[in-house]
């Protein structure tokens, strides 16, 4: 018969195992805005549109503390640019190759791609929602037209499937 004392260090020691979980990342299509790329379709999803979309990636290793306590945060940007930019993540655990390439030795890191002709830069600021925001939206387009009541005329005109 085991001693009650015994049966309590027990329960102790494997809730401790059990409770002290690593931190993960773990993008999951269903709770995040974040579209999680490869080595492989980086060009498809990223390189091929830099002619007429900005887009951003976040380089993570699934087993940091200060990736997992980023995901958030990077997840609130990827719902604030819906539809307006590319907010990609790429694992550099499992691509570490295509990390080194892009010169990400630390991660969290982010790199913006703006429109070309602008390079690809990586970004300095802090890694918080609002900075990271802030700087990804400087570089989309502006696609607008100043209607004035010289060109009304024309622009009401041009393209008869826009209200």
């Amino acid at each position: 018969m085991i001693s009650p004392s015994r049966s309590l260090i027990s329960a102790l020691a494997l809730c401790g195992l059990g409770g002290a979980r690593a931190a993960s990342v773990e993008i999951d299509a269903m709770k995040h805005d974040i579209q999680q790329i490869t080595m492989s379709n980086f060009d498809g999803v990223i390189s091929k549109f830099r002619d007429s979309a900005v887009s951003s990636l976040w380089f993570f290793k699934g087993d940091s503390k200060a990736d997992a306590s980023f995901l958030e945060e990077y997840n609130k940007v990827a719902g604030d640019l819906k539809g307006m930019a590319k907010v990609c993540a790429i694992s550099c655990t499992d691509w570490p190759l295509f990390c080194d390439k892009q010169g990400v030795k630390e991660t969290p890191a982010v790199m913006i791609y703006p429109t070309n002709p602008m390079p690809a830069f990586k970004y300095e600021g802090k890694l918080e929602s609002k900075s990271v925001l802030a700087k990804v939206a400087r570089f989309i387009p502006d696609f607008t037209t100043k209607v004035t009541k010289d060109n009304v005329d024309t622009f009401v005109t041009s393209d008869p499937t826009k209200p």
